[in-house]
């Protein structure tokens, strides 16, 4: 083998430039000839370095060591080439392979595994990527094949690599067999065309999530008479200077020390995501329903699954009284909880509407003539209320002794208005028990020389920390237990903003421009999809593992070259999967996924 430079010149624009070929010479019965291995792209190496680089790809196709110690800019390019064509090669090989048997002996000092890439989350997630049918989709909206095989890596990789789309790219290539699982060419992967590929995807963003929400609806035949809507944050690392998105606001991640950036959610009942839209980070979530309304459930041509009105299901931080005013006006109903707290319950016929191990949930109901509220107590929630009401009380009474006994302290506070000022920081720190109590300050000469505490009203004490709280709601049909049981599907927002974060990693970002934020935060979002199916499927089948937990049970499920040299000199490189451990065969059973996803592939040479 030799290493040949090559010289090519542009018809259109007459540049010429250089790349080189990896080039084996044989005979033939009419005289030598040469064959080209593989393209090798542009070298930055010397031609005894080119010579050094061919020896050792040989060789490391052939499994024999090297007698000398060779720099890293030779040694690491030889392993990443001999790679590429033992790949090719096998990949030809596959058919012959698949059905005959191959008995050889071989010497098991030789035998080394290499090429070692992860498979087993990469398969689940092709299949739910597959299930959305999101390779048609893009071909549809006018996306090439290789931006199709692009997206197909940034996609999938969101799900199984959260992270930055650097990452993904480094995952790709080092160490995902996505490229095997999905037929998808390496080759055309680079960072800079997958942020290309990335920003198509935003470019057609409205297309794709509409078409990808009726594909779900086709699926599983989701309803869309309740839509769940409601809003996270998420911060940034590092600078951000050049962000219109970027702001600073009330963190829901007590990160007020960075910008953020908002994302509000649209979800139906089951809590597949129906649309999602990016504001700035200083946004008030109350001023963000009428967008979403207009964009997606009133001037919008999107298809909906309706028998009847539709209902928005907002909570207490969205359900400002403009807004429901809004909702009504464009023919809308609405369930939410009462901004307002519950500073006393009601009398009335109470009824359970959800009982379970951890308590029961009491409701009141009371009826005007547009609404129906809901006063609800959970003996649950109130012993969780009750605990954190003890423990602030206690913190409160700590810090009002302290101050106490520095009255008599010697360089303890003294000064009238020092205390006050004092207790006041108190009440503040402590604002939800201290508004309830009264607080007393003795005074001689400008001095504090005694303080005094009682809890006020103990009644509208153990009202606020009852677990009490109040729904709302136009439909004025519904039942209380109808009514419990939809507000309840806001737990589906809350467990949908949780995998964001958490599980496919939304938070924090890195990114400093807003057409890479929201590329970012889409990526997330279509990765959320295909973990919506998968979940889907699972509970199907009565599992209910969090992803977290099955990407990493997924992961010792790996593709690997073994190679070995037989009694007759030639060497064997076997590439094939790994068994199945049994809590891995019961997620690929679940999905009906063939155990050997991947074809074993053998040659020999």
């Amino acid at each position: 083998m030799f290493i040949r430079k090559v010289r090519k010149t542009d018809p259109k624009s007459g540049k010429t430039y250089f790349y080189h070929q990896l080039v084996e010479s044989y005979r033939t019965p009419d005289g030598p000839r040469q064959k080209t291995i593989l393209n090798l792209g542009k070298l930055d190496l010397s031609r005894e370095e080119l010579k050094f680089l061919a020896n050792r790809i040989e060789e490391l196709l052939k499994g024999q060591l090297s007698l000398l110690k060779l720099p890293e800019k030779i040694e690491k390019p030889a392993r990443r080439f001999a790679g590429l064509i033992r790949k090719k090669a096998l990949q030809k090989s596959e058919e012959k392979a698949k059905h005959e048997a191959h008995w050889k002996m071989v010497d098991v000092a030789s035998v080394k595994n290499e090429d070692v890439r992860c498979v087993g989350a990469e398969v689940v997630g092709a299949w739910a990527y597959d299930k959305l049918m999101i390779t048609k989709i893009l071909k549809e909206i006018g996306f090439n094949r290789k931006d199709i095989d692009r997206a197909k890596v940034l996609i999938v990789g969101s799900l199984i690599n959260c992270g930055s789309e650097r990452e993904i790219h480094k995952w790709f290539h080092r160490l995902s067999g996505l490229d095997e699982v999905m037929n998808i060419d390496a080759k055309v992967v680079s960072l800079s065309s997958l942020y290309r590929t990335l920003d198509k995807l935003i470019a057609n963003k409205e297309a794709i999530e509409e078409k990808v929400v009726k594909r779900e609806r086709e699926l599983f035949g989701l309803g869309e008479q309740l839509i769940l809507y409601d809003l996270t944050n998420t911060y940034f690392e590092g600078k951000v200077t050049s962000s219109e998105l970027s702001k600073r606001g009330l963190s829901k991640e007590k990160r007020n020390d960075r910008p953020l950036v908002t994302v509000g959610i649209v979800l139906d009942e089951d809590g597949f995501p129906k649309a999602s839209r990016i504001f700035p980070g200083n946004v008030s979530e109350a001023s963000t329903l009428e967008k979403i309304l207009d964009d997606f459930f009133i001037n919008s041509p999107r298809e909906l699954s309706l028998t009847g009105k539709l209902t928005v299901v907002i909570d207490a931080g969205i359900a400002t009284e403009e807004n429901l005013k809004l909702i009504r006006a464009k023919g809308l109903d609405y369930i939410c909880v009462d901004r307002r707290r519950v500073k006393e319950l009601p009398s009335g016929e109470e009824s359970i509407v959800h009982e379970s191990n951890s308590g029961k949930v009491y409701a009141i109901r009371v009826e005007e003539p547009e609404e129906v509220f809901l006063y609800c107590k959970s003996s649950g929630r109130a012993k969780k209320e009750e605990a954190i009401k003890n423990r602030i009380q206690l913190r409160l009474e700590k810090d009002l002794q302290r101050l106490k006994q520095s009255l008599t302290r010697k360089g303890g506070i003294k000064s009238y208005p020092k205390v006050l000022e004092r207790i006041g920081r108190i009440k503040e720190k402590y604002s939800s028990v201290s508004q309830f109590y009264e607080i007393k300050v003795k005074e001689e000469n400008g001095k504090a020389v005694d303080i005094c505490w009682r809890v006020r009203d103990k009644d509208k004490l153990h009202v606020r920390f009852s677990g009490a709280y109040k729904l709302r709601t136009s439909r004025t049909e519904l039942s209380n237990k109808e009514l419990w049981e939809i507000y309840n599907l806001l737990s589906n927002v809350e467990a949908s903003f949780r995998s964001l974060k958490s599980e496919l990693k939304l938070r924090p970002i890195y990114h400093r421009i807003d057409k890479r934020i929201t590329g970012h935060i889409f990526l997330t979002i279509l990765a959320y999809h295909l973990l919506c199916v998968i979940q889907r499927r699972l509970r199907q089948r009565g599992i209910s593992k969090l992803w977290e937990t099955i990407r990493r049970e997924l992961s010792t499920i790996i593709r690997v070259t073994t190679t070995m040299i037989t009694q007759e000199g030639k060497t064997i490189h076997l590439r094939q999967i790994t068994e199945l451990e049994s809590f891995q065969l019961e997620i690929y059973n679940a999905l009906e996924l063939p155990l050997k996803p991947l074809s074993s592939i053998l040659k020999i040479n």
